[in-house]
């Protein structure tokens, strides 16, 4: 049996990783390879929006939300093109990995409303 992405998914992957390396070998060049917490918050701050204006922050969300709607596979891919492109740790981490998924899972349609597309958008963190 042979394991691997479907075209689609490859296709993906090639999105991901152009607008990746258009970002962090233009005008994020200097957070490539960033992987820790600490400096350059305004930067890291333009990062995360940079990422929500495109659609990349938070792409396991739901559109409605401001995220992809990414099936499980889109999101493995785009962890391992962030990755392989040397991007930053994320700033927005806490948002988009825990209270996020947790306001979509349990919160009122007000809360979501009021707290995910500012997340998504790196507004807030």
């Amino acid at each position: 049996m042979k394991l691997g992405f479907t075209p689609k998914e490859e296709r993906f992957r090639a999105e991901a990783a152009a607008w990746l390396e258009a970002q962090l070998s233009g005008p994020f060049r200097d957070l490539r390879g960033k992987t820790g917490q600490s400096g350059q918050a305004q930067r890291r701050r333009a990062w995360e929006r940079a990422l929500g204006a495109a659609g990349w922050s938070c792409i396991g969300w739901p559109e409605a939300y401001g995220g992809r709607d990414a099936s499980l596979a889109e999101q493995v891919i785009f962890a391992e093109e962030y990755a392989r492109a040397g991007a930053p740790g994320r700033l927005g981490y806490m948002g988009v990995e825990l209270a996020g998924p947790t306001i979509l899972a349990f919160g009122t349609e007000a809360q979501k409303r009021r707290f995910l597309p500012p997340i998504a958008r790196g507004e807030e963190l």
